[in-house]
């Protein structure tokens, strides 16, 4: 789950670096705004309009490549996990039937010692 927490603090440090730059642009226009007029004023509309919007670019085409790997990872854990859940199954069934086998056919005779991290699994 850190991959998760990481993904939420990357989010989490855009988005307030934008609102920053955002701020700091207001504050830009608004001492501006004085003396000026009109046409003047939508010049630094429109600059800050083209900041923010090449800042939202520089910082969301990392954090879609990061996403993009995070996501990859993820398929090929659950695809490894779904492998691996199988093979205990398949293996924990054969052990049940080796310790039938065991039992039926070389009576009295102990079957070998079952780990203690598979004894509930097995007598399950």
């Amino acid at each position: 789950m850190t991959w998760l927490q990481e993904w939420y603090d990357t989010i989490g440090v855009s988005t307030f670096l934008l609102a920053i730059i955002a701020w700091l642009i207001g504050r830009r226009k608004g001492k501006a705004d004085i003396g000026k007029t009109d046409s003047e004023s939508g010049k630094i509309g429109v600059e800050a309009a083209q900041i923010i919007a090449q800042t939202a670019t520089d910082l969301l085409v990392p954090l879609s490549e990061r996403v993009g790997k995070l996501e990859a990872r993820i398929d090929v854990l659950e695809a490894e996990n779904t492998h691996k859940t199988k093979l205990l199954d398949s293996a924990i069934r054969f052990i049940r039937e080796l310790l039938l086998w065991i039992e039926n056919h070389a009576p009295g005779r102990p079957p070998p010692t079952i780990p203690p991290d598979l004894e509930s699994e097995i007598q399950g």
